[in-house]
């Protein structure tokens, strides 16, 4: 009964199936983010694990050599409301320079006011954490990235 069909046309026939299937479920369900690539909305970009929503960091311990440093009974809950503020303004500094599209002068001076208006950050012991945190949101911009140099020269610039 399949004498006449050969293996060559078999396998000709699976493969524009399957190719028709997956253009289908690509236009079907995709079609907003494949406009956004073909006009240059958005660029492609390799998914890290880096770019997962789940971070997996490991926690060292601080170190308290100076007095200044050493968390005061009470300090951690009111650095952990700071930090939660300073995270959303994070954030919202983050968008508005992916918005607007700001020069790397620009971000830092914005970083920096930032730092400014939270001080209680830069003596508390989550200090590294923040400064890491900044440099990660930092990441998510494709033009503008920024070492811990610069990170902790934005914490130096506030003195």
């Amino acid at each position: 009964m399949f004498t006449n069909i050969s293996w060559g046309n078999y396998i000709v026939v699976i493969v524009l199936l399957l190719v028709s299937w997956y253009l289908f479920v690509g236009l079907r369900f995709y079609f907003a983010e494949i406009r956004e690539v073909v006009t240059g909305k958005r660029k492609l970009r390799n998914r890290r694990t880096n770019d997962l929503e789940i971070h997996y960091d490991v926690v060292q311990p601080p170190t308290f050599t100076d007095t200044s440093l050493q968390p005061s009974f009470g300090e951690p809950e009111k650095s952990i409301i700071d930090i939660d503020a300073f995270v959303e303004g994070l954030k919202n500094v983050v968008n508005e320079a992916a918005q607007r599209k700001l020069v790397k002068t620009e971000l830092q001076d914005r970083l920096s006011l930032l730092l400014c208006k939270h001080p209680s950050i830069k003596n508390s012991s989550f200090r590294s954490s923040v400064s890491e945190l900044i440099i990660s949101e930092c990441e998510k911009l494709d033009t503008i990235s920024l070492s811990l140099e610069e990170v902790e020269q934005l914490w130096t610039k506030n003195e």
